[in-house]
């Protein structure tokens, strides 16, 4: 059984780093805008990254913010290293 991989993001946001990663990687994911101000500061999104800020990603129970972590998770995850 295959985790999601969902990837939160903003389009004119450092989070283009992460999503070339995402690409570079080929990894299916799921992709959800925010809007700075709001759903970025709304109760749902601080329960997964309490800063507020994008890029972020969840893969099944594991939640990976910063640009260079998540580069970092994407590429063994991408090589099938796992996380």
């Amino acid at each position: 059984m295959s985790k999601t991989l969902t990837f939160y993001t903003h389009p004119v946001s450092r989070a283009r780093i992460a999503r070339w990663m995402l690409e570079e990687t080929g990894l299916p994911y799921e992709e959800v805008v925010l809007d700075f101000g709001t759903t970025m500061k709304s109760p749902d999104y601080l329960a997964i990254n309490p800063m507020g800020k994008v890029p972020a990603i969840r893969h099944g129970d594991t939640v990976v913010t910063e640009n260079a972590a998540v580069c970092a998770y994407l590429g063994r995850t991408g090589t099938g290293q796992g996380p």
